[in-house]
Protein backbone atom coordinates (compact mmCIF):
# COMPACT_ATOMS: atom_id res chain seq x y z
CA UNK A 1 0.00 0.00 0.00
CA UNK A 2 1.21 3.52 -0.97
CA UNK A 3 2.15 5.70 1.88
CA UNK A 4 -0.15 8.46 0.35
CA UNK A 5 -3.28 5.96 0.22
CA UNK A 6 -3.17 6.44 4.24
CA UNK A 7 -4.37 10.37 3.95
CA UNK A 8 -7.64 10.59 4.01
CA UNK A 9 -7.71 13.98 1.82
CA UNK A 10 -5.65 14.04 -0.91
CA UNK A 11 -4.34 17.33 -2.23
CA UNK A 12 -1.48 16.74 -3.36
CA UNK A 13 -1.74 18.60 -7.18
CA UNK A 14 -0.49 21.83 -5.43
CA UNK A 15 3.55 22.43 -5.41
CA UNK A 16 4.73 22.36 -1.48
CA UNK A 17 4.24 25.65 0.32
CA UNK A 18 1.23 27.87 0.87
CA UNK A 19 -2.15 28.43 -2.04
CA UNK A 20 -5.61 29.85 -0.90
CA UNK A 21 -8.27 27.98 -2.58
CA UNK A 22 -12.32 28.84 -2.84
CA UNK A 23 -14.78 26.98 -0.99
CA UNK A 24 -15.60 24.50 -3.47
CA UNK A 25 -12.50 23.60 -3.71
CA UNK A 26 -12.23 21.59 -0.11
CA UNK A 27 -14.22 18.76 1.50
CA UNK A 28 -14.44 20.71 4.76
CA UNK A 29 -17.92 19.67 5.56
CA UNK A 30 -16.98 15.44 5.00
CA UNK A 31 -17.20 13.85 8.34
CA UNK A 32 -19.16 16.93 10.06
CA UNK A 33 -22.41 14.65 11.65
CA UNK A 34 -25.54 16.08 10.67
CA UNK A 35 -26.87 17.27 14.30
CA UNK A 36 -24.01 19.70 14.31
CA UNK A 37 -24.06 21.24 10.66
CA UNK A 38 -26.33 24.22 11.47
CA UNK A 39 -24.32 24.78 14.80
CA UNK A 40 -20.73 25.31 12.94
CA UNK A 41 -19.59 28.76 11.30
CA UNK A 42 -19.11 27.57 7.41
CA UNK A 43 -15.49 28.87 6.14
CA UNK A 44 -15.08 31.18 2.89
CA UNK A 45 -11.76 30.01 1.40
CA UNK A 46 -8.68 27.67 2.66
CA UNK A 47 -5.30 28.34 2.78
CA UNK A 48 -3.49 25.06 2.38
CA UNK A 49 -0.06 24.13 3.17
CA UNK A 50 2.21 21.30 1.97
CA UNK A 51 5.35 20.28 3.62
CA UNK A 52 8.43 20.23 1.65
CA UNK A 53 10.25 17.22 3.22
CA UNK A 54 7.56 14.58 4.86
CA UNK A 55 3.90 13.54 3.73
CA UNK A 56 1.98 16.39 5.81
CA UNK A 57 -0.76 19.09 4.68
CA UNK A 58 -2.43 21.39 6.48
CA UNK A 59 -5.89 23.16 5.61
CA UNK A 60 -7.13 26.31 7.11
CA UNK A 61 -10.49 27.70 6.65
CA UNK A 62 -11.36 31.17 7.46
CA UNK A 63 -14.71 33.31 8.00
CA UNK A 64 -15.79 36.57 6.78
CA UNK A 65 -13.73 38.11 9.61
CA UNK A 66 -10.19 36.18 8.55
CA UNK A 67 -10.59 33.71 11.80
CA UNK A 68 -9.64 30.36 11.69
CA UNK A 69 -13.41 28.48 11.58
CA UNK A 70 -11.83 25.07 10.43
CA UNK A 71 -9.02 23.00 10.12
CA UNK A 72 -7.44 19.47 8.94
CA UNK A 73 -4.27 18.11 8.85
CA UNK A 74 -3.16 14.82 7.05
CA UNK A 75 0.37 13.18 8.41
CA UNK A 76 2.26 10.13 7.59
CA UNK A 77 4.85 9.09 8.58
CA UNK A 78 6.75 5.75 7.77
CA UNK A 79 10.03 3.81 8.97
CA UNK A 80 11.92 1.69 6.77
CA UNK A 81 13.70 -1.30 7.87
CA UNK A 82 12.97 -5.18 8.56
CA UNK A 83 9.62 -4.23 10.82
CA UNK A 84 8.50 -1.68 8.59
CA UNK A 85 5.86 0.68 10.32
CA UNK A 86 3.65 3.54 9.07
CA UNK A 87 1.39 5.66 11.45
CA UNK A 88 -0.72 8.32 10.18
CA UNK A 89 -3.20 10.88 11.41
CA UNK A 90 -6.05 12.65 9.70
CA UNK A 91 -7.94 15.12 11.69
CA UNK A 92 -10.78 17.64 11.10
CA UNK A 93 -11.87 20.74 13.09
CA UNK A 94 -14.93 22.91 13.18
CA UNK A 95 -15.22 26.14 15.32
CA UNK A 96 -18.98 26.03 16.77
CA UNK A 97 -21.08 29.61 16.89
CA UNK A 98 -20.75 29.06 20.73
CA UNK A 99 -16.88 28.99 20.19
CA UNK A 100 -16.13 25.62 20.98
CA UNK A 101 -14.22 23.50 18.43
CA UNK A 102 -15.70 19.76 17.30
CA UNK A 103 -12.81 17.36 16.27
CA UNK A 104 -12.34 14.56 14.47
CA UNK A 105 -9.74 12.10 14.75
CA UNK A 106 -8.48 9.33 12.88
CA UNK A 107 -4.94 7.39 13.82
CA UNK A 108 -3.94 4.47 11.85
CA UNK A 109 -0.62 2.35 13.36
CA UNK A 110 1.42 0.20 11.50
CA UNK A 111 -0.65 0.94 7.90
CA UNK A 112 -3.28 -1.26 9.30
CA UNK A 113 -5.93 1.59 7.99
CA UNK A 114 -8.90 -1.18 8.08
CA UNK A 115 -8.12 -0.80 12.18
CA UNK A 116 -8.02 3.16 12.28
CA UNK A 117 -11.17 4.36 13.87
CA UNK A 118 -12.38 7.83 14.72
CA UNK A 119 -13.47 9.51 17.34
CA UNK A 120 -14.96 12.99 18.20
CA UNK A 121 -14.19 15.58 21.14
CA UNK A 122 -15.14 18.82 21.53
CA UNK A 123 -12.61 21.44 22.57
CA UNK A 124 -12.03 25.11 23.33
CA UNK A 125 -9.81 26.34 21.05
CA UNK A 126 -8.51 24.82 17.45
CA UNK A 127 -6.34 21.98 17.41
CA UNK A 128 -2.86 23.08 16.56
Amino acid sequence: MSLLSLYKNLYFDIAPGHARRPKAAIRWNEDLPTKWQAQIVAPLYFDHYIEYEIAAERIIGRDEDDAACFCTFSYVQAEAGPEYRTWAETLKAWRLRDGRWLTYRVVVRNGQLARGRGFYTLGNSMPR
